[in-house]
């Protein structure tokens, strides 16, 4: 039994992944958001090796989250089907099709918690009679039976006796891949050239349908008490109540983002550090090596590494990052990204998407290079194009943001809600366009609702330290590099020459001093040290409203430009990369025009 592969298979919204962590203590993403996680995620469980897969809801290869799933499972020893207790006949329709494949199952019926909150009660004893298989009930959210799941485990699943007779054996094919025939997937139609009789696959579906429907008697409601976060999941997706509610939210970020933590606290933690830190870092450098040497600028100069990651890295960017993150896993976790989704349908139909676009656009708040990765989830090229530009072209990704916040919160509400207003005319103008020049039409939206819940503070905790630590390791070296590589870029005098070069355009036609070509070549290396360095630029409130909205528009980050690339084609990224030039100074050049002030 050692060295088996264990996947984590079930619905979007089940738990799988906080189970996964539960399970083998290490974190993975944990979101109640359809789509989350886009890639299988593993770590150790004893001897054996435990997978996370995207959720799903039966055996085909129609989305990517499916054909990744699918081929985890091809090659799983143990298959542990996690299923919603809350919505049992709905899940079980996957839970069937895993016996129907002939797969070593073991069901995990999740939400223990939930369903003593409801006063409702599962028969584990009755489920596994009616699949043959081990059923553990069980709470990843409380811990609760988790343990009697990896006692399960370690005995391992069996393959059901209830398999679907109607599945026929295919001569030199395993029962799933002769399921996958039967149901028409085009990659075993092709293997085997040829289809299978017209209509098998409808048959098949409701034939299960009908069977995930019997499981639903296995679970009873011991009061029918009223659920009143149902009643607020459906009021968050009305026009009133929906549009209330996303002012609010955004508020709610704005003061918590923009004042509590870009002006109050990094305001105290960059005096702290020009005070005390830099200071002392300067001398000790100084006494290794002569001050004003080539060494000493490297390290402690206006862009040197130890100074520029001390002030702008930790005492700039972190906090704002982690704010940013902390608050983007409450909105997460409470269920709230989906109905947003939900009630943003109609104004995505408009661009060229449907609500699901939220997932990745909403994604790339927090990193552009993730959010444009995250795009395979739209269902068609046209969707995946779209989305791709308006992220290259329009959407600040969170440490760039939060330093904008930071910049515009200190030169008044003016200038921020003009720089938001462009923006978003901009994303709605380009979306609009696109939508009307590109052939074909969006897909409709098909997304399941998660329960309203109380975020778990330790899960918001987990996820934030989580992504920021990513973030740091991401970032934290390339950071360095690329002050170190400005700095050594003005002692050559590049930079001055640059500097030089452009400042007629600089000054004539963004009106920004020429200084801040700084700020363009780190917004390359990443797009939040251009932001960083128009920080530091000592402009006036319309030129930092200028720069703000030029940097936002300007190109992707390198490892952006390299995931556009690779998901888009060299000639559409290329075309893409170009586009953000043209429009970032064609709009900043508009904007310190006419912009106020």
């Amino acid at each position: 039994m050692n060295g088996r592969r264990i996947v984590l298979v079930g619905n979007p919204n089940v738990g799988k992944s906080r189970l996964f962590a539960m399970l083998s203590g290490h974190y993975a993403e944990v979101s109640n958001f359809p789509g989350t996680t886009v890639e299988l995620i593993s770590a150790p469980l004893g001897p054996d090796r435990l997978w996370d897969t995207p959720g799903i809801y039966g055996l085909s290869r129609l989305t990517e989250e499916e054909r990744v799933a699918l081929d985890a499972i091809r090659q799983a020893d143990l298959v542990v089907n996690v299923v919603d207790g809350t919505h049992l006949a709905r899940d079980a329709f996957l839970t069937w099709h895993l016996i129907d494949a002939g797969l070593p199952v073991i069901v995990a019926v999740n939400f223990h918690d939930e369903l003593i909150r409801r006063g409702m009660t599962v028969d584990t004893a009755g489920l596994s009679r009616l699949w043959d298989v081990p059923v553990v009930l069980l709470s990843a959210r409380t811990g609760d039976g988790v343990e009697e799941l990896k006692r399960a485990i370690r005995k391992g699943g069996r393959v059901s006796s209830r398999a679907s007779q109607a599945v026929p054996i295919l001569p030199g094919r395993s029962r799933l891949e002769s399921l996958l025939w039967l149901e028409e997937d085009s990659e075993m139609v092709r293997a085997l050239g040829r289809s299978p009789a017209p209509g098998s696959r409808q048959a098949q579906y409701i034939e299960r349908r009908t069977r995930a429907d019997e499981a639903g008697q296995w679970v009873t409601n011991a009061d029918n008490r009223a659920d009143p976060t149902r009643r607020l999941g459906y009021w968050l997706m009305t026009p009133l109540g929906g549009g209330l509610t996303l002012v609010i939210v955004l508020a709610l970020v704005y003061w918590g983002l923009g004042v509590g933590v870009a002006d109050w606290l990094v305001g105290h933690l960059e005096n702290w550090a020009n005070a005390l830190v830099i200071p002392l870092l300067a001398t000790l450098v100084g006494w290794l090596v002569p001050p004003g040497s080539w060494p000493y600028r490297l390290l402690v100069g206006q862009y040197g590494i130890l100074s520029a990651g001390v002030l702008y890295l930790g005492a700039l960017l972190l906090p704002l990052i982690a704010g940013f993150y902390f608050m983007l896993a409450v909105l997460e976790d409470s269920g709230y990204l989906p109905r947003l989704a939900t009630l943003l349908d109609r104004f995505f139909l408009r661009l060229g998407l449907n609500g699901r676009a939220v997932i990745p656009l909403v994604l790339g708040f927090g990193c552009v290079t993730m959010a444009t990765m995250t795009t395979r989830i739209l269902t068609t090229e046209r969707e995946r194009r779209i989305a791709t530009i308006l992220l290259a072209w329009t959407i600040p990704c969170s440490a760039q943001m939060g330093v904008i916040v930071g910049l515009l919160s200190g030169v008044g509400w003016i200038y921020a809600l003009t720089y938001a207003l462009i923006i978003l005319g901009l994303f709605i103008g380009i979306g609009t366009a696109l939508d009307r020049t590109l052939p074909g039409q969006p897909s409709p939206l098909l997304l399941e609702l998660p329960p309203l819940r109380w975020p778990s503070w330790t899960g918001l905790w987990e996820k934030t330290r989580w992504k920021v630590g990513a973030f740091l390791k991401e970032a934290g070296p390339l950071f360095l590099i690329g002050s170190g590589s400005v700095e050594l870029l003005d002692m050559l005098g590049v930079l001055p020459w640059l500097n030089r070069a452009l400042a007629p355009f600089m000054e004539g036609w963004l009106g920004i001093p020429g200084s801040a070509t700084a700020a363009f070549l780190l917004g390359f290396i990443r797009r939040d040290f251009g932001a960083v360095g128009l920080y530091a630029g000592g402009l006036d409130p319309h030129q930092v409203l200028t720069g703000a909205v030029t940097l936002t528009l300007f190109v992707p980050c390198i490892a952006s430009t390299l995931v556009i690339l690779k998901e888009r084609g060299l000639r559409q990224g290329s075309v893409i990369w170009l586009g953000s030039i043209a429009l970032a100074l064609l709009v900043g050049g508009l904007v310190a025009r006419w912009g106020p002030g």
